[in-house]
């Protein structure tokens, strides 16, 4: 659905984070006769609506009539579950997406999108692959899940322009449209109380791919290969063997992003880009903030910031990474139903004595991970007795007396939900705990 042809429609934007103002600022520049009404859950919504001009419908019954609209354009943090609950006539309107009307708009303009998606290290890789060609000198847009969103870029769509986007499974899912590059890093079981099962999960992820053309081509890491061959167009998988550089040449933590660095290679090489100008970008790229970033020396204990570890298998990965040193790790964030077991068979087989359990004081609201990770912990025999915090300070302030000389690791192998907005936030308030009326050392 090209952005021109909502004209004179009837327009919901359903939710109004991010993605939804981007979505109100595109359709009044390029549509700017549309009959636009703002619905979300948020009643403070309302201020900022009036501000802007638009109607608006918020609070509780924010997804009711949604059949008195031609358009709907759903932001990704609405679960699909909800809509059906609320619309008696779902086939009266066009659901759509923000990301499926700039993929239909720069369709005919000649710009080529790269869309990165996986259950883990899309960010990482999407970022590096950006550097690569930003450093080539080419005309190159970061955008998606970790840069802003795409319909703030529909202006720079021209040949020549490469868009590099982050997909997440929330954005795929119900698109009908693929990037011409795909890069798919892993897959493995995230997001089913949004999607309703693991099928529904791949499903959406398929989307990546599904649609591409003879002469598109999609990149896939272990573990992606089911999902990689729907595509129509070239498969090339690729490995940590592939990374032209070793990790110690990179300011990168951790071996698993050799697999990263290989995808962003694969990807520059198949654009043309000189190896040498790759490996520069890579050696020179600075790991994103969360993503085992060391936040110094403070009260003698090396404190590692790893929120955006959501699931139990980028936690594995984060000990994997940094060694033996880590005596303290905290754990937990919303309930998603995920099997710990595989994480506590590896908490057994680390020098880990401390386990931080962050649970929210009203239980009964939200569902956390807690007991799940408890459970899996005295099913595996650890030594280690898990402690509740029911704050980040709490939790920092345990590890800094039984964490002297060591690693504390932050990486909750859970979403942050239920105590925090999102993992840039935990990861905020992990900073601000520890480094407070204190003193920063140099690294160990």
């Amino acid at each position: 659905m090209h952005i021109r042809s909502l004209q004179r429609k009837k327009i919901c934007i359903l939710g109004f984070g991010r993605e939804g103002e981007s979505t109100l600022r595109a359709l009044q520049k390029y549509a700017p006769r549309t009959d636009i009404t703002v619905a979300d859950r948020n009643e403070e919504t309302s201020a900022r609506c009036q501000v802007l001009g638009v109607r608006f419908q918020v609070g509780p019954e924010y997804l009711n009539n949604l059949h008195h609209f031609d358009v709907v354009i759903k932001s990704p943090g609405i679960p699909p579950s909800l809509l059906p609950l609320y619309n008696l006539k779902p086939k009266t309107y066009h659901l759509v997406s923000a990301t499926q009307i700039f993929f239909d708009t720069i369709a005919d303009t000649g710009a080529t999108v790269i869309g990165v998606t996986g259950s883990k290290g899309k960010s990482t890789t999407v970022s590096l692959i950006f550097e690569i060609l930003k450093t080539a000198g080419k005309n190159v847009h970061l955008i998606g899940n970790i840069g802003n969103p795409s319909l703030d870029y529909l202006k720079f769509a021209k040949t020549g322009t490469i868009f590099v986007m982050e997909m997440s499974s929330y954005q795929l899912m119900n698109l009908t449209v693929s990037p011409h590059i795909a890069v798919i890093t892993s897959f493995f079981p995230e997001h089913l109380d949004y999607h309703g099962s693991l099928e529904a999960y791949k499903e959406a992820k398929r989307n990546i791919c599904r649609f591409q053309q003879k002469t598109d081509v999609v990149f896939y890491g272990e573990g992606a290969d089911a999902i990689a061959m729907l595509s129509p167009g070239k498969k090339i998988p690729y490995s940590e063997k592939d990374a032209p550089v070793k990790i110690d040449e990179t300011r990168l933590i951790g071996q698993h992003n050799l697999h990263n660095i290989a995808a962003a290679w694969k990807v520059a090489e198949n654009r043309g880009i000189p190896r040498t100008i790759a490996i520069q970008a890579i050696r020179e790229f600075q790991p994103l903030p969360h993503r085992l970033q060391s936040l110094g020396i403070h009260h003698g204990i090396e404190w590692i910031d790893d929120a955006i570890s959501t699931t139990p298998e980028s936690t594995i990965a984060a000990l994997d990474a940094i060694g033996s040193r880590v005596t303290t790790i905290i754990l937990g964030g919303l309930d998603r139903g995920y099997d710990f077991t595989n994480l506590a068979q590896r908490i057994a087989c680390s020098s880990i004595k401390n386990v931080i359990l962050l649970v929210p004081s009203n239980v009964e609201v939200f569902q956390d991970s807690g007991p799940s990770i408890r459970e899996a912990l005295k099913k595996t025999k650890v030594n280690v007795t898990p402690i509740d915090a029911h704050s980040m300070e709490e939790a920092v302030e345990f590890a800094k007396i039984n964490s002297q000389f060591s690693i504390v690791l932050l990486s909750p192998a859970s979403p942050s939900y239920n105590m925090f907005k999102n993992f840039e936030e935990k990861g905020d308030a992990f900073r601000l705990c520890i480094t407070t009326n204190t003193v920063s050392h140099t690294v160990l």
